[in-house]
């Protein structure tokens, strides 16, 4: 006894296999499995920005400790000395500026950063801006204001370049950092 299939069969299953699989595609390219969490979109997008103000900054710091070799190869009544100094602290300003940016959005974005990271963000800001405008001459530290006409500078100031990738959590370090290089 063989039984025939009904025509109306015919129609409805290549249309509920067709529909199956545009939903798995839908799924994939616009649901929860083919995109980011926020978080992770943002992650990457901070440690796109770290990647970025590093490679500046790395190489900002490669001229300063430069100058800071060409310092220490100095005689100490130089008078090559006051305008080094001075070079030396232009430089470190644009170091630091860079190493701001980073912190200011660690700052931001306290999810993307290691829980045991989080509370020194706020300190490395502070230390970051007086160390800029003492610095830049525009306020003391201890009463005392940044005067090259001295001739002494700190040669052990800035003396490692470390990465801020380190603060952020292991799922969104994964790319190599520019002071790895």
């Amino acid at each position: 006894m063989v039984r025939s299939t009904r025509p109306i069969f015919w129609i409805f299953v290549p249309l509920l296999v067709s529909l199956t699989v545009l939903s798995l595609w839908a799924t994939i390219h616009f649901g929860p499995i083919g995109k980011p969490s926020q978080e992770a979109a943002e992650c990457n997008s901070v440690r796109e920005l770290i990647i970025s103000e590093e490679l500046s900054g790395r190489t900002a710091w490669v001229e300063y400790r430069n100058l800071v070799d060409d310092f220490l190869a100095l005689p100490p009544n130089s008078e090559q000395r006051i305008t080094l100094i001075e070079s030396m602290a232009l430089k470190v300003v644009e170091v630091l500026s860079y190493d701001l940016t980073i912190y200011e959005e660690l700052e931001k974005f306290p999810k993307c950063v290691t829980q045991s990271k989080r509370e020194q963000i706020p300190g490395m800001i502070e230390e970051t801006n007086t160390a800029i405008n003492f610095l830049s001459g525009s306020t003391a530290i201890e009463g005392n204001y940044f005067d090259p006409e001295l001739g002494t500078w700190n040669s052990s100031y800035y003396e490692e370049y470390l990465s801020a990738l380190e603060y952020l959590k292991s799922q969104y370090k994964n790319q190599p950092s520019p002071a790895d290089f």
